[in-house]
């Protein structure tokens, strides 16, 4: 059987690990994020180093108004893809911390339960025997008294 103490370290252990494991999807997350950040800055840096040679090959007012059209094109593409990407990302990273913040606190309700159970069948025992140990005790006084007034009424008949 568990001691209620046990129980009650093992809840305390398990409540750290949740803590252990919300820090590190927080961290994950953030690691993914900065990934991320930093794969859009290198394709910025390509893009950049593309457009910067493609400049240096226009020759026309007209193919300098496609360039710019197609690097505003190209950018605004990319600011969104940042932003989308940062916001799937806090989702997933919250769906991900959320999942395991139930599983442990499924798992805390359970050890809460039998914690519980544990108590009340202690408690209902530790009653029981309370209980069978004052009867006995007053069964064995209740004994010693009436062993304790029968002689007396012989003891009064041989004297007199």
């Amino acid at each position: 059987m568990i001691q209620p103490q046990t129980q009650m370290l093992d809840i305390y252990r398990a409540s750290m690990r949740t803590a252990a494991d919300l820090a590190k999807a927080s961290l994950e997350s953030a690691e993914k994020l900065q990934n991320r950040q930093l794969q859009i800055v290198r394709t910025a840096l390509e893009e950049n180093a593309k457009s910067a040679s493609d400049l240096a090959q226009v020759k026309s007012l007209d193919e300098m108004m496609a360039l710019q059209t197609r690097l505003a094109s190209s950018q605004m593409e990319r600011m969104i893809d940042f932003w989308s990407g940062l916001w799937r990302t806090a989702g997933d990273s919250q769906m991900a911390m959320i999942g395991q913040l139930q599983g442990q606190v499924e798992q805390m309700r359970e050890r809460f339960r039998e914690t519980y159970n544990l108590t009340a069948d202690l408690t209902s025992r530790t009653t029981e025997s309370a209980a069978r140990i004052a009867a006995s005790q007053v069964q064995s006084v209740a004994e010693r008294q009436a062993g304790e007034r029968r002689p007396e009424p012989q003891q009064h008949r041989k004297s007199a």
